[in-house]
């Protein structure tokens, strides 16, 4: 009770900040505004979804807030290091892997009156040599919507273990695959991403783009190796869904020396942004992935999340109802849960995996 009530003090303090800011005044891209133009819009709603993640990360502090660092990893527009702020924590590290991100924040910030400690641009390892120069104590590490986005999560996990500290990561996805219709959906959003395209479907240099992410591989493969047959540019565009630049012509060179393709990708239709290597929202093996983590010496649980209430009365009956069977079926239950919360510990002390 005590964290609810914090959160929501915060959260009010944030909205009598947030909702008066000039959106059209501030310099920053159209991607962010966009962002906080949804936010603002249906704020009740999203505040709920950060709301129970941050309910879950202040239970794991074993000190105050006052004396506590907490990293907005992934932070996009900022929006967990407003909060973490005006909750009162002592140290709010924001890091981002787009430099776009991380400049419209510290306007945003500034905008709003509101003093982020450090500004970290970069993925992982950029992040923890970063956190280890300025000799930053992470004890929590929260994000919202970012694990399924995450290229390579064995590479990632096995970096963020390496942290030689004692800290909480909570990460919260509604790319949960243990919900049926939210698979169903997901699925289908994979395989127009990587057939079709749809707007902004690719990134490249900060270039938004509506083509497919087979079109943009075949594209990497004829430009990198226009040696090639046309019919082998077909056949490796298809065989290296869910790679990266650099993967994909790794994969090429070796086709090019022994004529094989060893590569295979275990899901149907996951894929991703052949440039960035974000992928569209990643049907995660919750299963390999615990096992992974605790292969790395780091306790892990996954939770359940309940459905954030909107202006829509009708479908809050129906939320409502879906909310009472999540509660009953309990924390580990994700069949009705609209969002899971991935939670890795790790401690200095024991070593005790569950």
């Amino acid at each position: 009770m005590k964290e609810h009530n914090t959160i929501s003090k915060a959260i009010e303090k944030l909205f009598s900040k947030i909702q008066v800011l000039n959106l059209r005044n501030l310099n920053i891209s159209e991607y962010n505004r966009n962002y906080l133009t949804k936010y603002i819009s249906n704020y009740s709603f999203y505040m709920s979804i950060y709301s129970q993640l941050l309910q879950k990360a202040l239970k794991k502090l074993n000190k105050p807030v006052s004396d506590s660092t907490f990293i907005d990893y992934g932070g996009g527009c900022g929006i967990l290091s407003y909060l973490a702020k005006e909750i009162g924590f002592k140290t709010v590290v924001y890091n981002d892997i787009n430099e776009i991100s991380v400049l419209d924040t510290r306007i945003i910030s500034r905008s709003l009156s509101i003093e982020i400690d450090y500004y970290i641009c970069g993925d992982v390892e950029e992040f923890i040599n970063e956190m280890n120069l300025c000799k930053i104590k992470p004890y929590l590490i929260c994000s919202i919507d970012v694990l399924e986005h995450i290229y390579d999560l064995d590479f990632w996990i096995k970096t963020i273990a390496k942290i030689n500290s004692e800290y909480s990561l909570l990460f919260m996805t509604s790319a949960n695959p243990g919900n049926p219709f939210i698979r169903h959906r997901l699925k289908k959003l994979h395989i127009k991403s990587e057939n079709r395209g749809f707007e902004k479907n690719v990134r490249r240099e900060n270039i938004f783009l509506n083509t497919s992410f087979l079109e943009e591989r075949e594209r990497i493969i004829r430009n990198e190796f226009p040696d090639l047959k046309n019919n082998d540019i077909k056949i490796l565009s298809l065989k290296t869904r869910g790679l990266r630049i650099d993967d994909i012509e790794k994969v090429v060179c070796d086709y090019i020396q022994t004529g094989e393709i060893c590569y295979k990708i275990k899901h149907p239709t996951n894929t991703c942004d052949p440039y960035t290597g974000s992928w569209t929202e990643k049907l995660i093996d919750l299963k390999q992935l615990k096992i992974l983590i605790k292969s790395n010496n780091l306790i892990v649980d996954i939770s359940n999340s309940f459905y954030g209430y909107s202006d829509n009365k009708i479908l809050n009956i129906f939320k409502y109802i879906l909310n009472q069977l999540i509660r009953v079926s309990g924390s580990k239950n994700l069949s009705f849960s609209p969002a899971f919360t991935l939670e890795i510990q790790k401690s200095l002390t024991q070593n005790i995996q569950y």
